[in-house]
């Protein structure tokens, strides 16, 4: 999925939110669904319907607040029949953006310093924003990683063997259990003594 560019996007200026905030319909068309599918490793992407509701929260700050609905069509990781799942989801997010630097050589007293509370925000360089990509990071994370069909049971794969055995151990116990054989020596001839001295 991380490999393919993604498939479909919806910009929208943060500048044009009034105080009333706005709310956005999402309906991509039947190509744009089939994209989507490919994009989220699904065999196809029959309903994916959205609504997202922005509102300003300050001069430079917004919330998004949406919930969306699929249907989709996943392969059985064991059968590969198709797996059909209806999904159901909803998210927040809150941006702040930056302000923009004027022509003027910035200084200390210009330069945007993050507040300690933006820890709670994505920070944008600017208001223009993809509202369809933490859309699809949602539909993405709900999916069922390991679809069934009904009545297949999944089997978790067995425990590999242990590590193989130290070429040089099983050597040594070969040795071990060898009988000793060893060479017999034939008896040793009696040393040639002196005679007797004649007297």
């Amino acid at each position: 999925m991380n490999h393919i560019p993604v498939p479909f996007s919806l910009l929208f200026d943060l500048g044009n939110v009034s105080d009333r905030g706005a709310e956005i319909a999402v309906a991509p068309n039947e190509a744009e669904r089939a994209a989507i599918a490919a994009w989220i490793g699904a065999s196809a992407l029959e309903r994916f319907d959205a609504t997202i509701r922005l509102s300003r929260q300050g001069s430079d700050t917004f919330a998004c607040e949406a919930d969306f609905a699929a249907d989709v069509v996943q392969a059985c990781v064991v059968t590969l029949e198709p797996v059909r799942s209806h999904l159901e989801g909803a998210f927040k997010r809150q941006y702040r953006v930056l302000a923009r630097p004027t022509r003027r050589r910035a200084t200390a007293s210009t330069i945007a310093i993050p507040d300690a509370n933006d820890d709670d925000f994505e920070v944008l360089a600017s208001p223009h924003i993809d509202l369809a990509a933490p859309l699809l990071e949602e539909l993405n994370l709900a999916l069922d990683p390991y679809p069934r069909a009904p009545g297949v049971a999944f089997e978790a794969p067995k425990d590999e063997p242990g590590p193989t055995e130290n070429p040089f151990a099983v050597l040594a116990k070969l040795k071990a259990q060898e009988p000793s054989h060893r060479d017999k020596t034939a008896p040793s001839r009696p040393s040639k003594g002196k005679g007797n001295a004649k007297k």
